[in-house]
C-alpha cells in the first residue's frame, strides 16, 4: 500500500543527494580552476559568482531530468556525475578554443563578462545532457 509520506521521504533523499552532488562538483571544480573558487566569492567576485551560478543552475537542470527520467536514485545520481563532468569539459574546451582569450585569467580577474560566458557555458550543457535523457 502507498503511504503519501512515502513520496516526501523520496524526494527528500533526491533532494539531499542533489545538493550533495552539487556541493561536491563545486568542491572539484575549485580544485582544478587555477583561482581559490570559494575565496574569490567570499571577496565579491561577481564573475567567479556567476560562474558558480551557472554552474549550480546547471546541475538542477540535470539533476531535475535525471530524477525524472530515470528508474532510481543511483541511476539518477549516474547521469548528474555525467553532467557535472560534461560541465567541466565544457569549461576546459571553451578554454582551448580561445587561445588569445584565457577564461580562467579573466575569471580570477573579475570580468563579469567572463561569468556570464561561462554562466551560459554551463547552463547550454546542461539543457544539451539533460534533453539527452528524453
Amino acid at each position: 500500500m502507498y503511504l503519501p509520506w512515502e513520496g516526501f521521504g523520496f524526494t527528500l533523499l533526491f533532494a539531499a543527494s542533489g545538493l550533495l552532488l552539487m556541493f561536491v562538483g563545486l568542491l572539484v571544480f575549485d580544485w582544478i580552476v587555477p583561482f581559490k573558487l570559494f575565496d574569490e566569492i567570499h571577496n565579491g567576485n561577481e564573475a567567479v559568482g556567476w560562474m558558480a551560478a551557472g554552474f549550480l543552475i546547471s546541475t538542477g537542470i540535470v539533476l531535475g531530468d535525471a530524477f525524472r527520467h530515470n528508474s532510481g536514485l543511483l541511476q539518477a545520481v549516474a547521469y548528474s556525475v555525467l553532467g557535472i563532468l560534461l560541465n567541466y569539459v565544457g569549461y576546459y574546451v571553451w578554454e582551448l578554443l580561445t587561445p588569445r582569450w584565457s577564461l580562467n585569467g579573466a575569471l580570477a580577474k573579475g570580468s563579469t563578462a567572463a561569468g556570464k560566458v561561462c554562466f551560459g557555458i554551463f547552463v547550454a550543457v546542461g539543457l544539451m545532457v539533460a534533453g539527452a535523457f528524453s
